[in-house]
């Protein structure tokens, strides 16, 4: 890979042992699928040898074209006159291709990781840390550049953290916050000014006709928004809506100016892509004529393509980059906190979607994996409170809780424990067709919405529209204000799951039983 560009010489040796080898092999696995380029998050920075950056940018040059496989023809075709001479000074195809047949592209990942691993170990140097002299650690001396050879990078930036929360100052280390407990008048300012309070997530950006467009406005109100450094959590049975009632959620977020960063397990990025670009339309520019089948299927007209340019348009200018998808194949809590800690860390997110916690298991089987959620959510509050960013999460319920009219933790099944995590707990199901029907003494919902009369608030019946799809939701845990509990209302939220759109209605007070 070459000699190292300027201004690395400065570092010692031994922090460059296999600098070549490692850059190598991570170009060559980008050349032999050019598609990981747009998963893994490097930059041409990320590469301190004089060919390991050149060969960067110009995989990401060719790329940029929409070539997807790397040949000599998509190669030679695509090279500008400025990369061509340093091409051919590195011995051309040729050279490109020897690094291609000796990489195994199945451990890309440790690869990656290798690379990612050297260059903390150089930051870390660039900022006075001790990476080279030797070091008592638990009674033995060590040189921590040795010990990183047997870590990863997250298990890297764990050691000095471990090392960090040792230090003696009086007072615990892992204290958030440690004061006296008096009302000044800057505390009372603050509360005035309503620094206090979340993010809201009660609109989106204004519509096509000037009129703000509403997301979950009350939902919003009643949490106070989304507070720094907590874990929210939405539970839901399979196919309720979970993922498309985060989109109308992260929208808000994103409106007041929030970096979303969401891991998948459920879906691919083309779906929520889709799922982004229908909710767009109808929202904000009211057009009805495209749905997610639609989308999905190819069902496109020339005044639909028209339209998907306009938010293509709108969303280059507003939103680019603010708003970063994950897909992973299973829950690797492992990998997650890497991904959390590097778009933290590096790239400035503040809020972090998981779709989904979810057990295959019912509960007569190993507990094992319902110990596993209860981990996994201490986990995601950990992480919200080191960050202080916003954690969010979905979680899917058990299904022999189906037919369960209120919903509470114990529809958790045996992992009801997360519930202690979390700042908010939100539980969400279908309405059945008898709870709509004022005649069903047994089941009907009661839906109904508050207004200001005479100066109190009254309520109003309210007609569902029974041919519509229609969703419950209840705050079972709400740290900064009422709860469903508490006062038996729950939220009846309309789905227009074509449109991945759902909408306050109203209010209603759900039965208890099952049906």
């Amino acid at each position: 890979m070459g000699k190292l560009i300027s201004g690395c010489e400065r570092y010692p040796k031994e922090l460059l042992e296999g600098r070549q080898t490692i850059e190598g092999s991570v170009i060559a696995c980008i050349a032999k699928d050019l598609l990981l380029l747009d998963e893994c998050g490097l930059n041409t920075s990320d590469f301190i040898t004089q060919d390991g950056a050149y060969y960067f940018a110009l995989l990401k040059h060719i790329r940029s074209k929409g070539i997807s496989v790397l040949d000599e023809l998509s190669v030679l075709s695509n090279i500008t006159d400025t990369m061509e001479v340093g091409f051919n000074e590195r011995g051309g195809y040729e050279t490109l291709q020897n690094l291609i047949d000796v990489v195994d592209a199945r451990n890309w990942d440790a690869l990656l990781d290798s690379l990612y691993k050297a260059n903390v170990v150089l930051k870390l140097y660039d900022n006075g840390f001790n990476v080279t002299k030797p070091i008592i650690d638990n009674g033995k001396e060590i040189l921590p550049y040795e010990l990183f050879k047997r870590l990863d990078s997250e298990g890297v930036l764990e050691w000095y953290e471990s090392r960090l929360s040792t230090f003696g100052t009086g007072y615990s280390s892992k204290a958030l916050e440690e004061e006296d407990i008096e009302f000044d008048d800057r505390f009372i300012d603050d509360c005035c000014a309503g620094l206090e309070t979340g993010v809201p997530f009660d609109r989106f950006d204004d519509d096509i006709n000037g009129q703000a467009v509403s997301c979950l406005p009350y939902l919003s109100n009643q949490f106070n928004g989304f507070m720094e450094g907590t874990f929210n959590i939405l539970g839901g049975f399979s196919s309720v809506g979970k993922s498309s009632i985060w989109i109308t959620i992260i929208m808000g977020l994103l409106y007041r100016g929030r970096k979303v960063l969401i891991i998948s397990n459920e879906q691919k990025c083309k779906v929520f892509k889709v799922a982004v670009i229908v909710w767009l339309l109808y929202k904000r520019f009211h057009y009805t004529k495209i749905t997610r089948k639609d989308m999905l299927n190819g069902n496109i007209s020339d005044e639909d393509k028209q339209m998907i340019k306009v938010v293509q348009d709108y969303w280059a200018r507003t939103y680019k980059g603010k708003l970063k998808f994950i897909a992973i194949p299973d829950a690797d809590m492992a990998f997650v906190k890497k991904k959390i800690r590097e778009y933290v860390l590096r790239f400035g997110f503040d809020t972090v979607l998981y779709d989904t916690m979810k057990c295959d298991f019912s509960d007569s089987k190993d507990d094992k994996e319902w110990v596993r959620l209860i981990k996994d959510s201490r986990e995601f509050d950990k992480i919200a409170k080191r960050y202080n960013i916003i954690m969010l999460a979905s979680m899917q319920l058990s299904i022999a809780m189906q037919g369960r009219l209120w919903l509470d933790a114990s529809t958790l099944s045996m992992s009801k424990q997360v519930k202690e995590t979390c700042e908010t707990l939100m539980l969400m199901r279908s309405v059945y067709q008898e709870e709509l029907d004022p005649d069903n003494k047994k089941f009907y919902i009661r839906p109904f919405r508050r207004k200001l009369q005479d100066g109190k608030w009254i309520e109003e019946e309210y007609t569902c529209d029974p041919t519509a799809v229609w969703r419950v939701l209840f705050v079972d845990k709400n740290r900064n204000g009422q709860d469903s509990a508490g006062d038996g209302v729950a939220y009846l939220l309309k789905f227009r799951g074509q449109y991945c759109c759902f909408s306050e209605s109203c209010l209603c007070r759900p039965r208890h039983g099952t049906i």
